[in-house]
């Protein structure tokens, strides 16, 4: 089966099937309608604003998860095998907040480590997510960090902006004992990207800002029990919607219509067991090589790969104000766009491992294209432009056109002149 085709059992038929006609329609990620949370008024004389009632304690069995769905469940990161272990997870939001809520099926819960910022996917995982620009370089993993900035200056950014300043990626995990791990990257790995956490320099100016989170074992909370047999564990989080979009000029807060990049994984270990302790022992179950010594990959919005930093592959999730019993999911317009710049990026990475330089012909790109971002007809109008450093390289379909270069950072703009990254 071709990766193209790993994508073709998670649509949303309301989106795709009126719009198959449309380039890479075929690899469109999955989608969601988060909801925004209710909320009560103000506690305080002074405060004019609304405020959301809920206690972050990892129970998700409350008003506020309860009237909203599930996500479709988890499947491999990258095969057709289903995962023997069944999560999902929900979304909401207000002006505050972006609430996540996951449930992971699990006989026996288990953990091991217990020191913040261990490498915690050594362990049985949750991870989030999150990019509200779509520019492949600043999303995080919940937590952007108020010193680590990098600076843009023309001609590397946006049509009509001058200058902005990006947050590295970030990385934020949590095991089932409640331990957390917060890293952020400048870029993904795959493109040089690299680490800059506690884990690997603890005297580092490394802040992380007000997060809320919880996990909750069931039964009675029994972690590291072999006795026991668990049905579930579950975790509540709520990131600071101020600090995911925080010097981000081009992103937009929740909003009706508004649409954000966004995926979870969970990290899956084998494991032996005694009378009084788990033993961790990799044996994945839905990997490429069933029995093979390395963990598995369950994940939201399948990837393609075992790789989580390819975040133009991550899921969508769309904003509305209040559940409509006729809405239907939005179709996130920029996708053709988005993916026929991916399809020369990938192709021209692939040229220059083969030949040692960048080119402006497309059509020497041509025997270079791969699934899941082939080469289309409509990239045959694009425009590559080669740089001190590299390369931009620009495609338009329909009213949006979006630009890529050579370290995955992408952007697009519309014809009114506008420019998106959400």
């Amino acid at each position: 089966m071709r990766a193209s085709e790993y994508y073709l059992t998670m649509k949303s038929v309301d989106v795709i099937d009126p719009l198959h006609h449309l380039p890479y329609a075929a690899v469109y990620p999955r989608q969601y309608v988060a909801l925004r949370a209710p909320t009560s008024p103000p506690s305080s004389s002074s405060s004019d604003e609304c405020e959301t009632t809920i206690t972050i304690d990892g129970d998700l069995d409350k008003d506020f998860w309860n009237e909203v769905d599930w996500t479709e469940d988890f499947v491999d990161i990258a095969t057709e095998t289903s995962p023997k272990l069944r999560t999902r997870a929900k979304i909401r939001w207000d002006d505050e907040f972006l609430y996540v809520g996951a449930y992971l099926e699990e006989t026996d819960v288990w953990g091991t480590l217990t020191e913040p910022n261990s490498v915690i996917f050594h362990d049985n995982d949750f991870e989030i997510f999150v990019d509200a620009e779509g520019s492949n370089h600043n999303y995080k993993e919940v937590r952007p960090v108020e010193d680590a900035i990098l600076s843009c200056k023309l001609p590397r950014c946006p049509l009509g902006v001058s200058s902005i300043l990006f947050l590295r990626t970030h990385q934020f995990e949590i095991n089932a004992l409640g331990t957390t791990w917060s890293l952020l990257l400048n870029k993904p790995y795959d493109d040089g990207g690299g680490e800059n956490s506690k884990r690997v320099d603890p005297d580092g100016k490394f802040v992380v800002p007000q997060i809320k989170s919880a996990v909750k074992v069931f039964p009675n909370d029994a972690v590291n029990q072999p006795g026991i047999r668990n049905t579930h564990w579950t975790v509540e989080v709520a990131l600071p919607i101020s600090k995911l979009i925080e010097r981000n000029s081009l992103a937009s807060r929740p909003a009706d219509g508004v649409f954000w990049r966004v995926n979870f994984s969970r990290v899956q270990w084998g494991f032996a067991k005694t009378a009084d302790e788990y033993e961790k022992r990799p044996c994945c179950q839905s990997c490429a090589t069933p029995g093979l010594a390395v963990e598995d990959n369950w994940v939201w919005s399948k990837q393609g790969a075992v790789a989580m930093h390819l975040p133009e592959r991550w899921g969508i999730v769309q904003f509305q104000s209040e559940r409509q019993l006729d809405a239907k999911v939005g179709y996130y317009a920029e996708w053709p766009s988005r993916c026929a710049a991916m399809a020369i990026y990938y192709a021209m990475k692939a040229y220059y491992l083969n030949e040692g330089q960048y080119t402006t012909d497309i059509g020497a790109l041509r025997e270079y294209s791969t699934p899941p971002f082939e080469l289309c007809e409509k990239v045959d109008d694009g425009v590559i432009h080669l740089t001190a450093n590299g390369y931009d390289a620009s495609v338009t379909i329909g009213m949006h056109t979006a630009t890529v270069n050579e370290e995955r950072y992408l952007f697009v703009a519309t014809k009114t002149g506008s420019t998106s990254q959400t």
